[in-house]
């Protein structure tokens, strides 16, 4: 990715979307600070931007279909879908219990054998973006896991990786 991209993303992170105070993040890891995504993603100007900067990351990879995580990786699959003209997959943390297909993970259509590219907004371990490339691969799905931002403690891809030195946990907006 061009310098300019990190530079524009580094600087998106840090006027919209950081906050700093004493967060539990999802994998259980305690963080000084906090990425809150959606105050990046419910900017469609933002989000489109974001988007783009998987194209590269599309020519090397040719995936079939883009996969998203419930619930911020399901918002950048479906913009990078929007994008490419990609089909998009769905994989839910929990079968969603109700309708036609009540015990399954995964929404969209796909193959075995195709390949998924598997995006995630924000990762620190990555807990739930390998469960889901697990789940993926038990259908028989070829999965490249990919993720917006990085926190650092986890050996996946990403646009960016971004971590702060602890501070105080004064709360900072």
């Amino acid at each position: 990715m061009p310098p300019g991209d990190i530079a524009w993303l580094r600087k998106t992170i840090v006027e919209r979307a950081l906050t700093r105070g004493d967060y539990q993040l999802s994998g259980g890891v305690r963080s000084d600070y906090y990425i809150d995504k959606f105050r990046l993603f419910s900017d469609p100007v933002v989000l489109r931007r974001i988007a783009r900067l998987f194209t590269p990351v599309i020519a090397h990879l040719r995936p079939d279909v883009i996969g998203g995580t419930e619930l911020g990786g399901v918002v950048i699959a479906t913009a990078v879908s929007q994008l490419t003209g990609l089909p998009m997959l769905a994989v839910r943390k929990q079968p969603k219990g109700y309708g036609a297909f009540p015990n399954e993970f995964v929404e969209g259509a796909y193959a075995p054998g195709q390949h998924v590219l598997l995006l995630e907004d924000v990762i620190t371990n990555a807990t739930e973006l390998i469960a889901a490339k697990v789940r993926l691969e038990a259908l028989g799905l070829q999965v490249t896991p990919y993720a917006v931002v990085s926190r650092g403690l986890a050996p996946i891809n990403a646009l960016i990786a971004f971590s702060l030195p602890r501070g105080d946990a004064k709360t900072e907006n």
